[in-house]
């Protein structure tokens, strides 16, 4: 069937199948069609909302609470209202919208689950310490202290990391990636879904690449949907793999088909 680019409403049926294997045609389609984008939202929308990670974001906002929220344009907005000269830190610190975006990512079933592939992994190298830099709202930091590693969460101070601390059952530090490398080295470092909103990726986490036994990214080798805007940086699997290996790292053998990629010294 031909996609009408400006037209069309039909794509809402084949939404459970880009949820579940993501559709690289369907992602395209959706950035070039209204419509389909409007029904996208509100599909992943009604399914969050049966979440309890919904609810605690419902609760944590409060009245300033916004439904069916397109997160993704509202970020562009964010982005371009940036004030003059704002660089890619103030954006985050700020950014409410990336709140809603990492929530219905994760409880729309639509985020991989990263933990489940990785936490064997770790548990597997004999890790006890582990840094989660890009922590977000904690999507994967809870599973990973709930799994009896140490756990230092890394971002700026944020509405996403209000919202972790907000949803928390533990004790949660959270470091700013300016202040990160002043602390002792980690087993592991956790980077999921950051490298690609790193300007200069060596400058960010080249001290932590020097001195850690173990690195989780997601899989580089898959498609990841980057939107080409200011705050995502394309970065290639060759591009990582040369870095990584600067810095002593080099690929730990996973399943083609693995969410993550583990780099070990």
């Amino acid at each position: 069937m031909r996609l009408n680019p400006t037209e069309c409403t039909h794509a809402r049926a084949r939404f459970p199948t880009y949820l579940r294997d993501g559709c690289d045609t369907i992602r395209d389609h959706l950035r070039g069609c209204a419509s389909c984008r409007r029904a996208w939202n509100r599909y992943r929308w009604d399914i969050a909302a049966t979440t309890p990670l919904y609810a605690e974001m419902r609760a944590f906002l409060g009245a300033s609470f916004t439904p069916y929220l397109d997160s993704s344009e509202a970020l562009a907005r964010e982005w371009r209202a940036r004030p003059p000269g704002a660089d890619i830190a103030d954006f985050f610190r700020h950014s409410i919208a990336y709140l809603y975006n990492l929530v219905i990512w994760q409880a729309s079933g639509h985020r991989p689950d990263y933990c489940a592939a990785g936490i064997p992994l770790l548990h597997r190298l004999g890790v006890r310490t582990v840094l989660d830099y890009g922590c977000g709202i904690g999507n994967d930091t809870l599973p990973l202290l709930d799994a009896e590693f140490q756990v230092t969460a890394c971002d700026y101070d944020s509405p996403s990391t209000a919202f972790l601390r907000y949803r928390s059952h533990h004790p949660i530090t959270v470091v700013d990636p300016d202040h990160v490398r002043t602390l002792p080295p980690f087993d592991a470092v956790w980077i999921i879904d950051t490298l690609d909103h790193l300007p200069d990726i060596d400058a960010a986490i080249g001290p932590l690449m020097r001195t850690t036994q173990v690195l989780v990214c997601e899989n580089l080798a898959v498609p990841r949907g980057v939107t080409g805007k200011g705050f995502h940086r394309p970065l290639t699997l060759a591009q990582f793999t040369e870095l990584a290996s600067r810095h002593g790292l080099h690929p730990a053998p996973l399943p083609a088909d693995s969410p993550i990629m583990a780099w070990q010294r």
